[in-house]
């Protein structure tokens, strides 16, 4: 008896669960873009090369795109830049694990909110490397700049509890799969 009760219990919970979106937990996880690595530098010729990371978890490298679009003078971007951008990606990729791109995701909300600092020490031929991701807003329908770290020449702090986490986890990918 007991156990056939066991078995209705079991059964009635197993219907009465329901699949839980992506969406639910991660309100833009399906955004087209989640994060970028970008490297610039104009010191002894130009170079310009990074990758981008979707919600699948797929990185793709650029290396000198030809128009290549950056957040207006108030941190957005428009979709349509934001895909122009996509069709300048070069065919060559990799795979990040999708648990880990949604859970440093999901700290970005946070990270938006922190304080750029500028330390005093810089360089200056080094170019510059931005850590960054984007949050989609829909009022705007463009995409947010979320600046986590700046490298390099002139280099900026987020100040925000996770940026740094999320930072090493860049560094940790770039590392792997380098962006130049």
């Amino acid at each position: 008896m007991i156990e056939r009760v066991s078995l209705i219990v079991c059964v009635l919970l197993l219907i009465s669960c329901e699949k839980q979106e992506i969406g639910d937990t991660f309100p833009n996880a399906h955004q087209l873009i989640l994060f970028q690595v970008e490297y610039i530098n104009y010191a002894w010729g130009f170079s310009h090369s990074g990758f981008l990371i979707d919600s699948s978890g797929v990185a793709t490298k650029f290396k000198y795109p030809k128009n290549w679009h950056h957040p207006d003078s108030t941190g957005y971007i428009s979709v349509s830049e934001m895909e122009d951008n996509i069709r300048q990606l070069d065919t060559i990729s990799f795979t990040v694990n999708k648990t880990e791109v949604l859970k440093y995701f999901s700290m970005l909300e946070n990270i938006s909110k922190g304080e750029l600092i500028i330390p005093s020490y810089r360089a200056y031929d080094a170019g510059t490397t931005d850590f960054s991701g984007f949050l989609y807003d829909s009022n705007r329908q463009q995409y947010k700049h979320v600046l986590i770290k700046r490298e390099g020449d002139r280099p900026i702090v987020n100040n925000a509890a996770e940026a740094e986490e999320v930072f090493q986890w860049l560094l940790k990918v770039c590392l792997i799969k380098p962006p130049i």
